[in-house]
């Protein structure tokens, strides 16, 4: 493999090493590499900076099957190539322990046949690879994938389309194990083979000028530009990882243009299509282009229903998707019909303990509740954890989210102490994943409120976790601070309750900075602040300011967001307070003039 992909520079730190190439003496010329890989422990990974290098060959990927087969077949190269092709058939039917016990025979038989550095061989140990990747064991697929790159880098070079096919899943596995600067190096080299072979550079396209030879393509998943698709597609992939949306959605679009190309005429291969239209879809709802998200999760559906039948779990997914669009821009009723579709269907498919059909019952839940249908939803929320419960465990990730939607209907309905209860479970599952997990923050100012509602000093702690919280998700994600405000709120409010005024003038301050920092001053949240000051204003009885106030934020509402007609009675409620005081006061001052 080329320096430019996979060397990375050591910097007298043992953890950031990588595969480098030297060679040395023998008839083939091998060349050795170093180990990365998260089960090496770390004294084996300082000696290997001296001498732990792996040659390519059977002391570089390990097969077991030729071990588990002694004494029960004759290990002959025919016997060997007939695992290989039953190997392909127990891969397609998802059977990976046989699919890997059979291509590791056939490896062993094609190494005594070929000598350890032939095509042949690599090919094997690509196949490995990508059964690895889907049994979910990337440190496995990086050894096997590793070295069927280097096998193909040294007999076909390295402009070989087998080799960027081996080295984009390599970079998959990269990813997989969180070796992101090594993934997009590996990325970066395979697409750029794919680019020099198969990129129309006049017409700026993946596509050949002839479009209609598309007819002629018999078996597309075997054409260069179906490989070229997926690692378009698996780059886009560890650009999510690296919060990079944008650069994402550019892949994804290039993977679906040759995807279109090559599968649009094959119904076999046409679901290929929806699901790279799907992850479209849910990253241009990341980036708020809702317009976008529903044209692609329009044809996705479209596809998935010509193809697969309305009853097939990706018709479901594709079901939700544009249910939870429906939702983001308000139209509950119409999403709610969806997700009822949705969770039907994934029990027809998958059966009603399914961790997917729990994981729809809570998004079925969560409409219903914006419906206002809140005892049904209570029902729908306790199904589905049940359900994710017994599919996934106790200290299932997923139930997290459960409990906190769970637990801010409970508060709806004045249930408090159920309420603490499962938002304290949901910060456990989520610490117990990740201390630092971003969601915190909203678990944290969700058990502020309860407290606060409660009139307990326990809220001011949890607020405070809150405001913490959102300071360190801001320093990657900015925008966090605007949520950030809403806590300051919360807070200013809940120190007004017991009459520190200097301490809530302190957080409604900020957070009306932050508003106006961040989102302008004619932006409707300003107007929340104006009306909390107004509030703080009457506590200390300056009747003159709380009138200022209250009419700044009725004239920002009337400018902003004349629908929200609640947030607009609380002023009103407080304006008319302010001038019972006014009142009040002038008739005491006449009152006094008089004696």
């Amino acid at each position: 493999m080329s320096g430019r992909t996979t060397r990375v520079a050591v910097n007298g730190v043992v953890c950031r090493r990588s595969v480098g190439w030297r060679a040395f003496s023998g008839n083939f010329a091998l060349y050795r590499m170093g180990c990365r890989s998260p089960t090496t422990s770390l004294q084996q990974q300082t000696f290997a900076l001296c001498c732990q290098h792996r040659a390519i060959g059977p002391r570089q990927y390990a097969p077991k099957g030729f071990r588990e087969a002694a004494g029960r077949a004759p290990m002959t190269f025919e016997f060997g190539e007939e695992c290989n092709e039953l190997a392909k058939v127990a891969h397609q039917t998802k059977n990976y322990g046989d699919a890997i016990s059979l291509y590791d025979r056939a490896l062993t038989m094609r190494r005594e046949r070929y000598g350890p550095i032939h095509e042949k061989c690599a090919a094997t140990l690509h196949n490995i690879g990508r059964v690895f990747l889907e049994m979910r064991e990337p440190g496995a697929a990086e050894n096997a994938l590793t070295e069927a790159a280097a096998i193909y880098e040294q007999v076909e070079g390295q402009n070989s389309i087998r080799y960027a096919e081996s080295l984009a899943l390599l970079a998959l596995s990269y990813t997989h194990l969180n070796f992101l600067e090594e993934a997009e190096k590996a990325f970066r080299e395979s697409i750029k083979v794919f680019r020099d072979k198969s990129y129309n550079h006049v017409t700026n396209s993946w596509l050949p000028d002839d479009r209609s030879t598309a007819a002629t393509i018999t078996e597309p998943q075997k054409h260069p530009l179906a490989s070229a698709a997926h690692a378009l597609a698996d780059c886009a992939q560890l650009f999510l990882l690296q919060n990079q949306e944008h650069r994402a959605i550019a892949f994804l679009e290039e993977a679906l243009e040759i995807r279109r190309y090559l599968y649009i005429r094959h119904n076999k291969y046409r679901p290929i299509i929806a699901q790279t239209l799907n992850k479209l879809c849910e990253l241009k709802k990341s980036i708020n282009d809702a317009t976008g998200a529903e044209m692609c999760i329009n044809e996705c559906l479209e596809i998935c229903i010509a193809t697969l039948g309305r009853d097939s779990p990706a018709t479901a997914q594709a079901t939700s998707s544009k249910a939870s669009l429906l939702a983001a821009r308000r139209q509950f009723r119409e999403a709610r019909r969806l997700y009822e579709e949705s969770t039907t269907t994934y029990a027809v498919a998958l059966g009603k303990d399914s961790a997917l059909f729990g994981l729809e019952l809570v998004k079925l839940g969560r409409i219903q509740e914006l419906c206002d249908d809140y005892i049904t939803a209570e029902k729908t929320y306790e199904r589905g954890v049940d359900v994710i419960k017994k599919a996934l465990g106790p200290e299932a990730l997923q139930l997290a989210e459960a409990y906190t939607f769970l637990g801010s209907l409970l508060v709806k309905r004045q249930e408090l102490t159920r309420a603490i209860d499962l938002f304290r479970d949901a910060v456990r599952l989520r610490k117990a994943k990740n201390r630092k997990d971003p969601q915190l923050a909203y678990l944290y100012q969700k058990l502020g409120d309860a407290y606060a509602m409660r009139r307990e000093s326990h809220a001011e702690a949890y607020f405070l976790l809150a405001i913490e919280q959102f300071r360190e998700n801001a320093k990657v994600e900015p925008l966090q601070r605007t949520f950030l405000t809403d806590v300051l709120d919360d807070l200013g409010l809940f120190y007004l309750d017991f009459h520190h005024y200097e301490k809530a003038e302190r957080c409604l301050k900020e957070a009306l900075d932050t508003r106006i920092e961040m989102l302008g001053e004619s932006h409707a949240t300003v107007a929340y602040s104006y009306s909390n000051f107004a509030l703080l204003y009457l506590h200390r009885e300056d009747t003159d300011n709380c009138e200022k106030m209250c009419k700044a934020a009725l004239d920002m509402y009337a400018k902003t967001a004349r629908s929200n007609v609640l947030a607009q009675a609380d002023v009103y409620t407080t304006y008319g307070q302010c001038c019972h005081l006014q009142r009040r006061s002038r008739m005491h001052s006449a009152g006094t003039k008089r004696r």
